[in-house]
């Protein structure tokens, strides 16, 4: 009798062991259905078996991401053991997919970051930007989004981010913590993010896809000089500045209205630590060292290297100690944003990538889109929507010779088929993983996965919409272009 009861009860257990694993991790079971369908389904035309698989990846990883169906960086994990139990990458090959020069730089920043946050540098930098926005939160967020966009214009995205961050994350400490103000943690984090997005495409130097693209139309004998792309880009930047305030702070409309006490405290800090000792003087000299490298020698040693050296040479000098920046660095972020560079790599490599950009065109084609404006806003749509499951980059190197061919095909422009890829490649609005600022950001775990759809699905349309309509159909035409 007893031996019946105990296996009652053991069923019983386990019944609801798996009730409750069903119940939790159903949309993660729904990713996993969704990806093997997928993969069990017919090869189509055109498309390899690994292609289908990297697919089915992609499909798996995009739901978890905006569902949060399990901790992300397990996502991140998964996207490695998935390429080599399904035979698409060789075991050896996997690791170097996962350090990328992108990753070392993200490890690098948030490194970085936490320095200045233990010298408090980044208080003083938030005071400079309050005492010229003010302390009403509208302007402090039109401040901040303000001077990433012309930042992340000049220096780049990744370099403006690693400033903004301990400084969104000062305010929403000094306003009593993010349970306290978790509206304002989100409109400060996402300002910082999108204003890198709408002002890293504003010049050549925002960003390497700009570059790529420059390179490209060379090849077909269209030359754009540094000053030809600012005067057709900035105007994004100048009018997306306002929008993006206007609708950041009504999507995260913030508990406080003031910054005033805040300031307050600041100021008081401030004073009570007097002037920048050797330390915190060092701490900024390795931070503007870092950034002069960024801008002057990261295409020779790249932007990975030169963050994690100015780790290194803070942590040689004894400005911080390693169990320090083990305790105060987001290493779940890192290996997200390590994963995401590795799936984006097998799309390129496998041919998925290409494939769905040639039947996207097919699509545009048969609705009667082939030529103009409505081509330009078909592949700006298309570009925009890949770049946010690969990075801008790899998207730019993908899709720009195919668009440019397009381009000449169709007796349209291939200056405006070819800088509105390059915009459209910057819209990585919808995901974690679609840029490093994104990924920077989501670190101080103020946002959910769930926030980028929810604010940034507005931000794609109206980005969308703004180059399609006013700089390709109304302003560029008014210069010429085509």
């Amino acid at each position: 009798m007893e031996n019946n009861v105990a296996v009652s009860e053991q069923t019983q257990s386990q019944q609801g062991f798996l009730s409750n694993f069903i119940k939790n991790r159903k949309f993660f079971l729904l990713a996993a259905l969704l990806a093997t369908i997928i993969i069990l389904l017919p090869t189509p035309e055109g498309l390899s078996v690994e292609g289908q698989r990297a697919l089915a990846l992609m499909v798996f990883v995009v739901v978890c991401f905006f569902t949060e169906a399990i901790p992300l960086p397990a996502v991140a994990l998964i996207i490695g053991s998935y390429q080599v139990l399904l035979g698409l990458t060789d075991f050896r090959e996997v690791p170097k997919t996962f350090m990328a020069d992108a990753v070392a730089f993200i490890m690098g920043a948030l490194m970085i970051g936490s320095i200045l946050v233990k010298y408090k540098i980044h208080n003083r930098i938030a005071l400079f930007i309050l005492n010229i926005s003010g302390t009403n939160v509208n302007k402090v967020a039109f401040g901040i989004i303000t001077f990433c966009a012309f930042s992340a214009g000049f220096i780049s995205e990744h370099a403006t981010a690693t400033i903004m961050l301990p400084i969104g994350v000062g305010i929403v400490s000094l306003c009593g913590g993010i349970k306290k103000v978790p509206n304002l943690g989100k409109l400060l984090m996402l300002a910082i993010a999108y204003g890198c997005i709408i002002g890293g495409l504003a010049s050549p130097s925002g960003g390497a896809r700009n570059a790529l693209m420059i390179g490209f139309l060379s090849q077909y004998d269209v030359s754009i000089s540094y000053g030809q792309w600012v005067i057709m880009a900035m105007p994004f930047t100048l009018i997306m500045i306002p929008l993006t305030v206007f609708w950041l702070t009504r999507c995260f409309k913030p508990e406080i209205s003031d910054l005033k006490e805040p300031v307050e405290s600041i100021k008081k800090e401030m004073a009570a630590e007097g002037k920048m000792n050797t330390e915190a003087k060092m701490a900024l000299g390795i931070f503007l060292a870092v950034l002069t490298l960024w801008i002057t020698m990261s295409h020779d040693i790249g932007l990975g290297n030169i963050a994690v050296m100015g780790a290194v040479v803070a942590m040689i000098l004894g400005l911080v100690d390693w169990n320090y920046l083990q305790k105060n660095t987001q290493w779940g972020v890192v290996l997200l944003y390590a994963g995401a560079i590795s799936m984006g790599s097998l799309l390129q490599a496998t041919g998925a990538a290409l494939w769905l950009a040639e039947n996207l065109l097919t699509v545009v084609s048969s609705l009667g889109i082939t030529e103009g404006l409505p081509l330009v806003g078909a592949i700006t749509v298309i570009t925009a929507i890949t770049t946010n499951a690969m990075a801008d980059g790899p998207t730019v190197a993908v899709l720009g010779p195919i668009f440019l061919q397009v381009a000449e095909l169709a007796n349209t422009s291939p200056y405006a088929i070819g800088v509105a890829t390059s915009l459209g490649s910057a819209f990585a609005y919808l995901l974690i993983i679609g840029t490093p600022a994104n990924a920077i950001v989501y670190g101080p775990g103020f946002l959910k996965a769930s926030d980028y759809l929810k604010a940034g699905s507005v931000m794609f349309l109206m980005s969308v919409a703004l180059v399609v309509f006013g700089l390709v159909g109304f302003y560029w035409q008014f210069l010429g272009v085509w």
